[in-house]
């Protein structure tokens, strides 16, 4: 996922480059960002639940790669880093958990903010992409979960602006999304963001 990183990174700086005007494309947002994660694993032979409540703090460049009036399709990187509790249902076992999420997504964006010209005060977002999510748990025994989940994703939300001066063509973004891992464990995820948009 790092090199998908930093392939979007190295082609929207090439895009800059050669074209400035491009760099409107490339539009911005931070926040923060609510994820569960759910499912089952199996610890000495027995089976347990394992859950980890988790929050992140998200930064989400995105560019948009076609555009119009009052739409526009975009790949971005809505990354992330957070801590939450984990907690297993054998031994009852619970631990702190840190964690980071590099997920790569296309959206399809109508209404406000879907371009950086778009003056429109309420729009939306329907994407889809892969998640890759990556969790240190300490003072915990997990025998199974390996750390890591990962798998295809769904996503959508709405958007909001004002034409007050005070927003300075800024929005709030609502979001959530699901994605269902393809690791042993096969954890569910399920968040919910608030993004502040550039």
């Amino acid at each position: 996922m790092m090199i998908i990183k930093n392939i979007i990174s190295i082609l929207c700086l090439s895009l800059y480059i050669s074209n400035p005007a491009s760099a409107q494309k490339l539009m911005h947002s931070f926040g923060a960002t609510i994820s569960v994660l759910s499912g089952k694993e199996n610890s000495n032979g027995n089976s347990s639940r394992l859950s980890l409540a988790q929050t992140s703090f998200c930064y989400f460049p995105r560019y948009n790669f076609v555009e119009n009036e009052n739409t526009s399709i975009s790949v971005g990187l809505p990354v992330g880093i957070g801590i939450g509790i984990a907690s297993n249902s054998y031994g009852n076992d619970k631990g702190i958990a840190f964690a980071y999420d590099l997920p790569i997504v296309v959206d399809y964006n109508i209404g406000c903010k879907s371009t950086s010209d778009n003056d429109k005060n309420f729009g939306g977002y329907l994407g889809a992409g892969f998640g890759y999510y990556k969790v240190s748990i300490s003072s915990s025994q997990y025998s199974d979960f390996k750390g890591a989940t990962y798998g295809p994703m769904l996503r959508g939300g709405v958007r909001f602006g004002s034409s007050s001066e005070s927003w300075q063509g800024h929005a709030i973004t609502v979001g959530m999304f699901y994605k269902k891992g393809l690791e042993s464990a096969k954890l569910t995820t399920i968040g919910f963001n608030v993004l502040y948009d550039l």
